[in-house]
């Protein structure tokens, strides 16, 4: 035990030392109306420009189109093809990306800091000129319907879709934002194009890394993209979930496992101010080997290879689940050793030993998690966009040290009520039987969700 302490109290004052280089190194300014935040990074002669767009697909009319609007983004201008855009990129050697969720967008640009005035020029071009030609959008759509009937064949990624569908259907989380089969037909250049606009005008922010030279962006930026920033988005306000009777059961021919998916949504008043606390305890249940849930799922009883938990949030909902998988005929059991371990949890059943070892775990990686300068990017625009102060990123390793297992306990407690749990299986028919032991079992199918 002194040992563990011992490391704890080392590994605390290193992190220490880490936060005020970390909140000194993130330079906030305005270019123009346009937001930037900076970290400078000399390693290597490359940038990374991330533009954040507080407009997700909470704005779509229909779903998939502002995941549609960033895809299709440089599939042709009316001066060049997609061919001709994507030789241009290859050339830089340029890394674009996006990534759309339901609040906020981003849209991401990696290449050689010399190459910044032509690469952002062409970025700011897109932005200004993408005529998504027909041509192009028609296969973009086969691809994507193609994408979503071979779901089945995956049936972990297809329990992730359902899961989500049910879990949230009380909010307007619930809609997928990458599309379904039947919203991709919907799918035009005028709409995309219109959508496009919509988010040119919404309010951004620049989130850079890489050296000095960077600085070359304003003015190419303020000259061709052209962008305005508009009003921040109004917060919508969720009613806590309902409780759960049911187990929903997705039958798939040929399914030799089951796909397990606990949890529900979490709305802000939950976790507010306790952010640390339910990532301790997403760590406590699936944070590794030795986390408790592998450690009673699998290393104990051979029942499944892996078990994970998160809660996560957004700035106006989050997500608190458990995943794992199981063989069919043992499901059940998994589905009831999830709740036993939740209420051994919230009744203190927690040794010393097993506490301090994921706080020290937790303490530990902490630094690891932002070796790269593009991870500490992530986190400073999930904060923003949470409306947090980054001090409380800073804090964390405190705030793991300090936590005791009383703590974790309430805070399992309000994380998984288990009369609040969205349960959903994907697996063979037969499993009806066994898991109705557990709670009536309402079979959806699985086509309903594409």
């Amino acid at each position: 035990m002194k040992n563990i302490l011992s490391i704890s109290l080392l590994l605390l004052l290193s992190t220490a030392a880490f936060g005020a280089t970390f909140l000194d190194s993130v330079k906030r300014m305005k270019w123009g109306n346009l937001d930037v935040v900076w970290i400078e990074d000399s390693k290597f002669p490359r940038f990374n420009a991330a533009i954040y767009f507080q407009d997700g697909s909470l704005s779509d009319p229909f779903s998939g189109l502002t995941s549609g609007t960033f895809d299709q983004i440089a599939s042709g201008t009316s001066k060049e093809s997609q061919r001709e855009i994507s030789e241009f990129f290859d050339f830089y050697g340029v890394n674009l990306k996006n990534s759309v969720t339901h609040e906020y967008s981003v849209y991401t640009v990696q290449g050689l800091t010399k190459d910044i005035g032509p690469v952002m020029s062409k970025v700011c071009e897109l932005f200004n000129d993408a005529q998504y030609p027909q041509k192009e959008l028609f296969s973009y759509i086969s691809r994507s319907k193609s994408q979503l009937k071979n779901l089945v064949t995956s049936h972990s990624s297809l329990a992730d879709r359902i899961f989500r569908q049910i879990s949230l259907i009380e909010t307007p989380y619930a809609i997928p934002v990458e599309g379904t089969l039947a919203t991709f037909d919907k799918l035009n250049p005028n709409g995309l194009k219109e959508r496009l606009s919509e988010l040119n005008h919404s309010k951004k922010v620049l989130y850079l890394t890489g050296p000095s030279e960077i600085f070359k962006l304003k003015e190419i930026i303020a000259n061709k993209c052209k962008w305005t920033t508009g009003s921040v988005s109004e917060k919508l306000v969720l009613k806590k979930p309902s409780p759960q009777s049911a187990i929903f059961l997705v039958p798939v021919q040929g399914a030799n496992q089951a796909q397990i998916r606990i949890g529900r949504y979490v709305i802000p008043d939950e976790i507010k101010g306790k952010y640390d606390h339910f990532s301790f305890l997403a760590g406590f249940l699936g944070g590794g080997f030795t986390s408790k849930l592998v450690q009673e799922l699998r290393v104990k009883r051979g029942l499944t290879y892996s078990a994970g938990a998160y809660v996560s949030m957004q700035r106006d909902y989050g997500r608190a689940g458990i995943m794992t998988f199981s063989k069919n005929e043992s499901a059940a059991e998994v589905i009831s050793l999830v709740r036993d371990i939740f209420q051994d949890i919230s009744a203190k059943k927690i040794t010393p030993e097993e506490f301090k070892h994921q706080q020290g775990h937790q303490i530990g990686g902490f630094a690891f998690g932002f070796e790269e300068t593009n991870a500490f990017l992530s986190q400073i625009m999930l904060y923003d966009h949470q409306g947090r102060n980054l001090q409380e990123l800073v804090n964390f390793p405190d705030n793991i040290a300090s936590l005791t297992p009383e703590a974790l306990s309430q805070t399992n407690l309000e994380a998984f009520p288990w009369d609040r749990m969205t349960i959903v299986v994907v697996g063979d028919k037969s499993l009806e039987k066994s898991l109705s032991r557990i709670r009536p079992v309402r079979i959806l199918k699985y086509k309903d969700y594409l």
